[in-house]
Formats: structure tokens, C-alpha cells, sequence
């Protein structure tokens, strides 16, 4: 099979030029261009779209169409999926909260904050071996760090900035 030449389908699917072409009874092995545009295979055009808006990129269809002396593959263009969520360890969250001497002031706060029934955000920033952004989900984080803004003295916008500070995980 050639994926250098196709043909639509009827469902505009490509039909690719096979690796033995039988042109006017006689079989051609290893056909080049020619061969295969007398038996309704043109080139098919790898390119694809460039510069997609912000925030979007484009996906190949299974579909082909006509384009100048050849064929194109249709391209969709979709929004990126969204970032996976930051990761930071404990060492590095509590390193930073002690470099801008807040650590006793964030375990005073998390220390006073559940995240499960008798079970507090300090513990189990003990515990756990990293952090993941929106963790419990977007509501109570986002509830943890309004928190956090407040019991610090900051803003939230303060806050976003501080945890845009600390290197995550890769």
C-alpha cells in the first residue's frame, strides 16, 4: 500500500494506491506517480495547518479532499486540553513558607482546617509526600487557599503568586 496516493471513498475516507497497480490488463509492480494518476490515485499532501488561535490546535480527520492536483487530509480544530495539575512536595511547600516566615502562621491555620473529620490540612500536609493542585476539588481548594489568604494576612492573588513560585514536581 502507497499512503503517498489515494482516492476518496464515497464516505471521503482515503483509499490508498496499492503496491501493485493493474492498469489496462497489464500489472504494474512498484508503480511511480504516473502509474498511479492514470489509475485515479493522486498525491495525497502530508502537510498540515499551521498557527492555530490560542488555546487550540488542530486534529486530523479520517477524511480527504480534493486540493489543486491532489488531496489534502481535513483537519478540526479543537481546544487544547487544559494543564495537568501543579505538584509540589511538602519539603518545598514548607521550605517557602519558612523562607517568607509564614510556617508558623500557615501550621496555626491548617492546623485549625479539616479535610476530613478529625483529620487537619496540617497533618496531612505531614503525611502526604506531595501536594496536588485543586486536590478535594475546585470548591474546597479554593475555600483552603481564601482561608489561607486571610489566616496569613495576604490576598489571594498574593497566595497564587507564592504557589507560582514554588518549583513543582515534573
Amino acid at each position: 500500500m502507497n499512503r503517498n496516493f489515494a482516492k476518496p471513498r464515497e464516505d471521503m475516507t482515503p483509499e490508498y494506491a496499492p503496491d501493485v497497480l493493474e492498469i489496462n490488463g497489464r500489472k504494474v509492480y512498484s508503480p511511480k506517480a504516473v502509474h498511479c494518476k492514470i489509475a485515479g490515485y493522486l498525491p495525497l499532501s502530508p502537510d498540515y495547518p499551521v498557527d492555530p488561535p490560542e488555546g487550540k490546535h488542530y486534529e486530523r480527520t479520517d477524511k480527504i479532499e480534493r486540493d489543486g492536483d491532489g488531496y489534502k487530509w481535513v483537519y478540526t480544530l479543537v481546544d487544547n486540553p487544559p494543564p495537568p495539575p501543579r505538584r509540589w512536595t511538602r519539603l518545598s511547600i514548607k521550605t517557602a513558607l519558612a523562607k517568607a516566615g509564614m510556617l508558623d502562621a500557615a501550621r496555626q491555620f491548617l492546623s485549625s482546617t479539616e479535610i476530613a473529620t478529625g483529620y487537619t490540612a496540617w497533618e496531612a500536609l505531614t503525611d502526604c509526600d506531595y501536594i496536588e493542585e485543586g486536590f478535594g476539588g475546585a470548591e474546597k481548594w479554593n475555600a483552603l487557599l481564601d482561608g489561607a489568604a486571610v489566616a496569613l494576612g495576604k490576598t489571594r492573588e498574593e497566595i497564587d503568586a507564592f504557589l507560582d513560585n514554588i518549583p513543582t514536581e515534573g
